[in-house]
């Protein structure tokens, strides 16, 4: 996975420190941009309502930078999260940068119950290959009635 390849939305509400941590991840100078994640971290209260995605952030920039306990902070903040499809994205980023894929589909799946439509989740789920279940979960993914009602499903 190429850090350079970065999907996220509107980030106009955001702080200033937050949003140059985005175009130095852009441009692949990670301390730079942990530097401005944990900025903005550091200057938010746990209220705030950008809170989950700067700490997701701040997370992902220590993993990229080669500390290991950015994973945590992705975890944590990954835990309670019901609308911010960045921080399951950045989750996922997070899991398979340590090649853990399956934590991180199961970050995928969350992030697509929480934002469907999140381009960053859906180019991920592409990259990693992930398929959807089986119709019926208990016979295997290559029975005939799975691929038979999985196609049915499909139109």
């Amino acid at each position: 996975m190429d850090i350079k390849n970065i999907t996220y939305k509107d980030y106009s509400l955001c702080s200033a420190d937050f949003i140059n941590g985005v175009e130095f991840l852009k441009r692949g100078m990670i301390s730079q941009s942990r530097h401005c994640f944990e900025l903005a971290y550091e200057k938010i209260s746990y209220d705030d309502m950008h809170y989950s995605k700067y700490a997701s952030f701040c997370g992902y920039a220590r993993i990229l930078s080669g500390d290991r306990s950015g994973l945590s902070i992705c975890r944590e903040v990954a835990r309670d999260e019901l609308y911010d499809g960045d921080v399951f994205y950045n989750l996922a980023k997070a899991e398979w940068y340590f090649k853990d894929r399956k934590h991180a589909i199961n970050a995928l799946i969350r992030g697509i119950d929480v934002d469907c439509m999140h381009p960053g989740i859906r180019d991920l789920c592409k990259e990693l290959h992930m398929r959807k279940k089986a119709v019926i979960n208990f016979l295997p993914r290559n029975h005939m009635l799975n691929n038979r009602l999985g196609k049915l499903f499909r139109k």
